[in-house]
């Protein structure tokens, strides 16, 4: 009886886990099946990609990539209207147009979420820590801003105990 009841609570369990992971879950789903819903996607991607967007990181080269993909992509809902009404060579050059735009605007969303598990300085004992891309690329361009700041050698020594510090920036800039 016990037995019965522990195997009951372990499934229980763990169907909770399944149902929990599903409901976390959340994939968005462009159906773009026909003309006129594809436009509409085309337009949103397009938007995205744009400075304050969710595709803001994608790069030029990339740009051209989803705009040439997207452009052709345009091109055969306009000789057929829906996905329905394409031959198989049409549909396999509208999934392999789609599949580029997909693979850059994946790699390049905003709100994908990277997660590493790394030891912190001073410990052994790794901890996980996740961030979004668009937090990494904040921290990155940061991180850039601030060593091209001090790569200028900001030297405005004006008081006597920075009087050393202004010998050292006269010797640097002036060689």
């Amino acid at each position: 009886m016990k037995v019965l009841i522990a195997v009951c609570i372990a499934a229980s369990v763990a169907l909770c886990g399944v149902a929990g992971a599903n409901e976390n879950y959340k994939e968005k789903v462009f159906n773009a099946d026909s003309k006129e819903r594809f436009e509409t996607v085309a337009a949103d991607v397009r938007k995205e990609m744009e400075p304050g967007g969710r595709y803001q990181y994608v790069k030029p080269k990339e740009r051209t990539q989803v705009d040439g993909a997207l452009a052709e992509m345009g091109t055969l809902f306009a000789a057929n209207p829906t996905v329905a009404s394409m031959n198989q060579d049409t549909k396999i050059k509208l999934f392999n147009a789609q599949e580029v735009v997909n693979s850059i605007l994946q790699q390049r969303d905003g709100e994908r979420v990277i997660c590493k598990k790394e030891a912190p300085l001073g410990s052994h004992i790794p901890i996980t820590s996740c961030h979004t891309y668009s937090q990494e690329m904040e921290a990155k361009s940061g991180a850039n801003k601030q060593m091209a700041e001090w790569g200028r050698g900001n030297c405005s020594a004006t008081s006597s105990t920075s009087n050393n510090r202004g010998q050292q920036c006269m010797m640097h800039n002036n060689p």
